[in-house]
């Protein structure tokens, strides 16, 4: 009778310290029992054991590419201490496809004005120069949020539509992510990161989404992907101090500094079938399909096709993931508005412009010192 007893110890530890697909399996059972977890061996077998670098380097670099993908600015917010110059604001509507100034007010005082923001979608290069412009005019102001987007306009042979959706929504992984991090869900639009009852704002954020035109060809439910830097230190961590350094972006760069796409569906599934094995085990009394069923939409409801909610229960494997580079990205910016020349707002801009500029500060020579 001591072997039984031993048993049920061993699994109360289980459930202490299993990972989900395991835990998972008391619950398809319905009790609160859960299998014993394989041993090391064991899983060094089903991994298959380690592998030199030279073959992970070349697999690596055989994995496919599955689209081509055209980047352009979507979004910039600017701030000031001053209220927006009317001839800037009507400049930048004709360049761009919106734009429109907020004022931000003290709640206790309404009559008190913290900051001036403006908010500009989709910008010209004429729209960038304007903005550069005007930081001549306006010292306090300074570029606070970009959001870069890239829209699919081409898919490989061998690639279906549904294909590059399920690994651009699913297996794209936001870097630097907190794994106490949420993905929020939202009208068809998928974030990363969920801002909902946050004291302040996240330093980055990740959105996908397949329901809207393209604002770079027109082309209706076009596959969606953006990196948010919805803060200052993160759009300077980017290299963009000055707007005029939006059009020196180096897009892919600047994806493979915020993004990665990793495939774990492989692993997901060896981890999945390894759960259905144990819990048949343990309860053969089950029908194995019924079980498997049950496992499968309890991995479905904790999220784990999210490779940013694996990396959260599996951290270990997700660091063995090899990267995939699976993105044509094009090395130029596009621009989704056209550049209009509005010459009496930027005579009425340069009219703003101080008269006299300040003198360089000289610098002078390092005195040699001798020594007596």
């Amino acid at each position: 009778m001591t072997t039984p007893q031993r048993h049920n110890s061993e699994r109360s530890v289980k459930v202490r310290h299993g990972r989900p697909a395991e835990m998972g399996a008391a619950r398809v059972a319905g009790t609160s029992q859960a299998p014993v977890r394989p041993t090391r061996v064991e899983k060094k077998q089903s991994e298959g054991g380690s592998e030199s670098v030279t073959k992970r380097a070349s697999r690596v670099a055989n994995l496919p590419k599955i689209a081509v993908v055209a980047p352009y600015v979507d979004t910039i917010e600017l701030s000031s201490t001053r209220r927006f110059h009317p001839a800037l604001i009507r400049a930048l509507k004709a360049n761009s496809g919106s734009a429109f100034p907020k004022m931000h007010k003290d709640q206790n005082n309404p009559k008190l004005i913290w900051r001036y923001t403006l908010i500009v979608n989709q910008p010209s290069r004429f729209c960038i120069a304007l903005l550069q412009l005007y930081t001549e005019v306006d010292c306090n102001f300074s570029l606070y949020r970009l959001h870069l987007a890239f829209d699919v306009i081409r898919t490989h042979d061998g690639w279906t539509y549904e294909g590059v959706t399920e690994v651009l929504k699913n297996l794209l992984h936001l870097r630097y992510r907190k794994h106490t991090d949420s993905i929020y869900e939202y009208e068809g639009t998928t974030y990363s990161i969920s801002v909902a009852r946050r004291k302040s704002r996240p330093y980055r954020n990740l959105c996908f989404y397949n329901s809207k035109p393209s604002n770079i060809t027109g082309e209706d439910n076009c596959i969606h992907v953006e990196i948010r830097m919805e803060r200052k230190r993160t759009v300077q961590a980017a290299g963009i101090l000055a707007p005029s350094d939006i059009l020196s972006i180096k897009p892919k760069e600047v994806f493979e500094k915020f993004a990665v796409v990793k495939d774990h569906r492989r692993a997901l599934e060896e981890i999945t079938l390894r759960g259905v094995a144990l819990t048949s085990r343990a309860y053969p009394d089950e029908c194995p399909s019924v079980l498997e069923r049950r496992l499968r939409a309890l991995n479905k409801r904790i999220g784990l096709h999210w490779i940013s909610i694996y990396a959260r229960h599996y951290p270990d494997s997700f660091d063995r993931l090899e990267k995939w580079d699976c993105l044509d990205v094009e090395e130029e910016l596009n621009w989704a508005s056209v550049d209009i020349a509005c010459a009496s707002e930027v005579r009425e801009l340069r009219s703003l412009l101080p008269t006299h500029a300040y003198p360089p500060a000289k610098r002078h020579a390092a005195a040699v010192r001798e020594r007596l």
